[in-house]
């Protein structure tokens, strides 16, 4: 089995104040807003941890139904339906931004 490192991913919440729902949306949850939902945190932002192979994420947050880039992505990428995403590189050890 492949070691897994956990992966914060964060959305700031000033970005959209208003809303309601936050997920993560990637090949690692089959592209499934309801699969993996941010919980806000008592600063405003959103967040969470997931457990993901070193390598290549390719993803976006869903936003009450809207598709939002990471402002913190390390590059983007045009994935095969055409859609404009964020990437982030797993690395072992401790991802940059799990507090």
């Amino acid at each position: 089995m492949d070691a897994v490192v956990p992966v914060s991913f964060i959305f700031p919440g000033v970005l959209a104040p208003r809303a309601r729902r936050v997920a993560v949306v990637s090949s690692f949850n089959s592209w499934d807003g309801k699969a993996h939902p941010l919980t806000k945190t008592s600063d405003g932002d959103w967040s969470i941890t997931v457990f993901l192979a070193p390598g290549r994420v390719v993803y976006r947050f869903c936003v009450d139904g809207i598709p939002w880039l990471d402002p913190g992505e390390e590059g983007r990428v045009v994935n095969a339906s055409g859609w404009e995403c964020s990437v982030r590189y797993v690395r072992y050890g401790m991802d940059r931004r799990t507090k």
